[in-house]
């Protein structure tokens, strides 16, 4: 390719393979119809992170650094080496070979990614004749959101036989509106003071931060209002019941933290931005191992 394989390695940004995996193990969790062998469960999930988070999400990364023209430090990328050379091309073809390593576990989920490679090609293309979807406030932030909510926690179920149903729906939407409230927080960091949506075309720029912070506090709060309506998963013993109230109440501590950084939203962003994810991974976190242990529970 006419650079050392480790320059296209690094586009796929690594740090972002075991954060992304969490989002598609949400779903994988959240089945009922979880193989009873570790070992097979265990090669699921492999088979699950090179899927999503390695050839999907990495791919995207790659394909998004060659339409940005990426030299400097990036998101989980802070040293890059120089842009290879067909990064594009590079990109392009991990997310397509993903599809028919997802139809190894049955076409739903090479249906999933089949959908998810032209909406991530849309989001980061700069050659096509419509402005890119990264650069279209909400819709830069749609696409984010379906992609690691609906999408991801899609194919973790769907790396299982159980059929969709009310409870996982509940389970992705409301994941859904978590990142879309909580992720634009990551756009705010790197606004300037004078920024506007002419100069910074993104959702962040389009409601101002302010704005964002705001309507992201009140996200997170639905978010745990739509999974408690929804009843998933369902409490088992006193672990269960504990994952669940550390769940929630770090997700509306995380909607209390975005409301107050709302005060004065330019101050200090990173140092916040990284409190605030770190906040919504926790929880998701706490939620995934309560819905293991939920579902275990009711194949016993």
């Amino acid at each position: 390719m006419g650079a050392p394989i480790s320059h296209y390695l690094a586009y796929l940004r690594p740090r972002t393979f075991v954060p992304t995996f969490f989002l598609a193990l949400t779903g994988y969790a959240a089945s009922p119809a979880r193989p009873e062998s570790a070992f097979e469960c265990a090669v699921d999930l492999v088979l699950l992170l090179v899927v999503y988070s390695v050839l999907l999400w990495g791919g995207a990364n790659a394909f998004n650094s060659s339409q940005d023209r990426d030299e400097g430090p990036v998101n989980l990328l802070p040293d890059p080496p120089p842009r290879p050379p067909q990064l594009a091309a590079f990109g392009l073809a991990l997310t397509v070979i993903a599809v028919p390593i997802a139809a190894l576990r049955g076409l739903r989920p090479a249906m999933i990614v089949a959908l998810c490679v032209p909406v991530s090609v849309y989001y980061s293309w700069r050659g096509a004749p419509w402005r890119r979807g990264k650069e279209i406030g909400v819709i830069d932030n749609l696409i984010n959101a379906s992609g690691s909510g609906l999408a991801a926690i899609a194919l973790g179920y769907s790396f299982t036989p159980a059929p969709f149903d009310a409870r996982i729906a509940f389970v992705a939407a409301a994941f859904t509106i978590a990142i879309f409230g909580g992720v634009p927080t990551s756009q705010i960091f790197q606004l300037e003071p004078r920024d506007t949506y002419a100069t910074a075309r993104n959702y962040a720029s389009l409601l101002g931060p302010r704005t964002t912070l705001r309507v992201g506090a009140i996200l997170l709060v639905a978010h745990v209002v739509l999974l408690v309506a929804g009843g998933w998963p369902a409490p088992d013993g006193a672990v269960g019941v504990t994952l669940l109230v550390g769940w929630a109440a770090i997700a509306m501590v995380a909607a209390a933290h975005s409301w107050h950084w709302a005060r004065e939203p330019l101050k200090d962003p990173y140092r916040r931005m990284t409190r605030q994810l770190g906040m919504m991974m926790t929880s998701q976190t706490l939620f995934t191992i309560a819905a293991w242990l939920a579902t275990r529970s009711t194949r016993s």
